[in-house]
């Protein structure tokens, strides 16, 4: 018996919404075969599942519900023959459609095409549906560059290619089409949008401000008749209404390559603006503003609009309490008198060891200046710091050769039982002695692995030893270039120069990373203000040069003398060395 499921598909919403169009026609023609079939002696033949795909592609087979749940029947035994009215109704993709024939083929399960009118089972038959869907896949390609050619003409025209838009109405007469019409009142809407985004300098902020005057997205009918109603305006449709082009009286050529290196693209396909065939209705200046807004925003990672209060430069686990080992945050507070202090406090609930942000950071900062300029506290540091990863040497090489012996010993052993103990001809014996040679074998493994490790620890020690010249101009660079980046970049660069700084009641000690030549890249691109440079000299630095992430810290000690002002608040009275 042949339990057959139907599958039937149109590529759009439009043609799925038609009573008598295409989807029942295609259930009709199969229905038909199914009933010739059973008029025939010996048939029997009987629809399970009509799986109907409205709307969607055959281009690909994963955004297809219904083709999914028609794979899970086959799967499952409900159907055992699949019936379609073309070969292009289920795939217009060469390799899917032969992955789903060979999925049909290890289920056992048949696949009928009317138009094609071909069998599966047969060579003759795959070799011609392997055909058949290359030329499909061939008409869907050429379709889809006609598609993109005549949408990129119309581009170039300055003629619209997109939906409804906010702002402007869509002409009725085809004459017109193309061009938008502007629609006073909701140019209005549009307008406020952008002066609201130049207020506050946030697009969540303008959403919950321009809903809050009761304002909606826009409204229309679509050409079925159905009613597509207003809605709250989210990050997305806002983002989208302040950096379209349209409202100014332009469009926009090869938009999705907007970010890509220009020189290496072919002259059409190169990121364009063109002049639109409509009128703008937000003035150009505003409209520009707001994108250097957004832009600004972005880049900063800050509201441009709103006066940045204190940059936490410790932040991050940078700072950490001596007293319990736990990170402290940057936080704030107001005073008696609405004077706000920030500070950083212990997050361990038990501790609540705080201090003054400015004076910590001073100190620190402070701190590297002084090493950076001082030549004999600079040559007292480095001798120090070179004399304890040294201290840790010799343990290293210890621990070495005790490792090179357990291998040379287990090689021994393991060599006396392959000349002496494994028989010859095998024997009862034989699979103890190859289980205690596979025992040997991943130890031998464990050991080398032991080794490699300890290896790689004393040649990051060898290197990681610190040269007094390298280290000061590095420091430096720091020095110069501290003063001209943005306050989100002194973050970054606090955390490339500073490792670690662990705070006590009566002292600091200050973990200075291992800086290679990236301080000096970025302080070539901070001299030549090149903020984007800047950023993405920061963004790449996980390591030395060497390869080694900086887990091998320069430290420096400082005494402090912390006074209580408030509410266990402590500022600092002096720091020395």
């Amino acid at each position: 018996m042949k339990k057959c499921g139907l599958y039937v598909r149109v590529s759009t919403l439009r043609q799925a919404d038609i009573k008598e169009g295409s989807l029942k026609n295609q259930e009709y023609l199969l229905r038909q075969r199914i009933e010739y079939k059973n008029s025939l002696e010996g048939e029997d033949w009987e629809v399970v599942e009509v799986y109907k795909e409205e709307g969607r592609s055959a281009k690909n087979t994963t955004e297809r519900p219904e083709f999914l749940r028609m794979i899970e029947d086959v799967k499952c035994g409900i159907i055992n023959t699949v019936m379609v009215t073309a070969l292009s109704r289920i795939s217009r993709s060469t390799r899917d459609l032969l992955e789903m024939i060979e999925t049909f083929k290890r289920f056992g399960v048949d696949f009928i095409s009317l138009k094609e009118d071909f069998d599966t089972t047969t060579a003759q038959g795959k070799c011609f549906v392997t055909i058949v869907a290359a030329l499909n896949e061939f008409e869907r390609e050429q379709t889809s560059e006609r598609n993109r050619a005549s949408a990129l003409a119309r581009a170039e025209r300055g003629l619209w290619n997109g939906g409804q838009l906010l702002g402007y109405d869509l002409p009725q007469e085809k004459e017109k089409k193309g061009t938008l019409f502007k629609n006073e009142k909701e140019a209005a809407l549009v307008n406020l949008c952008f002066d609201t985004y130049l207020q506050c300098g946030s697009i969540l902020t303008t959403c919950k401000t321009i809903n809050g005057k009761g304002y909606r997205t826009k409204e229309y009918v679509t050409q079925t008749g159905k009613l597509h109603a207003g809605r709250d305006f989210v990050f997305t449709s806002m983002r989208h209404l302040l950096t379209c082009y349209a409202y100014i009286g332009k469009t926009e050529i090869n938009k999705r390559k907007k970010h890509k290196d220009q020189s290496k693209l072919p002259e059409e396909e190169r990121y364009k603006i063109a002049d639109a065939a409509w009128e703008g209705i937000v003035p150009e200046e505003k409209f520009h503003k707001v994108q250097q807004l957004l832009k600004k925003n972005c880049l900063h990672k800050h509201n441009g609009t709103t006066r940045l209060r204190h940059n936490y430069l410790l932040n991050g686990g940078l700072l950490r309490c001596q007293k319990c080992g736990s990170a402290m945050e940057g936080r704030s507070g107001n005073g008696k008198m609405k004077k706000k202090y920030y500070y950083y406090i212990c997050v361990n609930r038990e501790c609540r060891f705080s201090v003054s942000a400015g004076e910590i950071e001073g100190v620190i900062t402070d701190r590297i200046r002084e090493i950076a300029f001082n030549d004999g506290v600079m040559e007292d540091l480095v001798q120090q710091n070179n004399n304890w990863l040294r201290v840790e040497l010799p343990s290293l090489y210890k621990r070495r050769r005790l490792q090179a012996k357990e291998l040379e010993k287990i090689n021994t052993t393991a060599r006396m039982i392959m000349d002496h103990l494994l028989p010859e001809g095998g024997g009862p014996g034989a699979v103890f002695i190859r289980e205690e040679l596979d025992k040997l074998g991943k130890k031998r493994e464990e050991i080398e692995g032991a080794v490699k490790k300890l290896d790689r620890q004393i040649e990051r020690i060898e290197k990681k030893a610190v040269q007094t010249d390298l280290l000061q101009e590095r420091l430096r660079d720091f020095d110069k270039c501290f003063g001209k980046i943005k306050p989100y970049q002194q973050r970054e660069l606090m955390k490339l120069v500073v490792g670690r700084a662990e705070l006590g009641e009566e002292s600091i000690k200050i973990g200075l990373n291992h800086l290679s030549d990236d301080l000096a890249l970025l302080y070539d691109q901070a001299q030549k203000s090149s903020e984007r440079g800047v950023t993405r000299a920061l963004r790449h630095q996980s390591g030395g040069h060497d390869g080694c992430p900086r887990a091998w810290l320069i430290w420096d000690i400082l005494a402090l003398s912390l006074r209580t002002v408030r509410d266990g608040h402590r500022k600092i009275c002096f720091a020395s060395a």
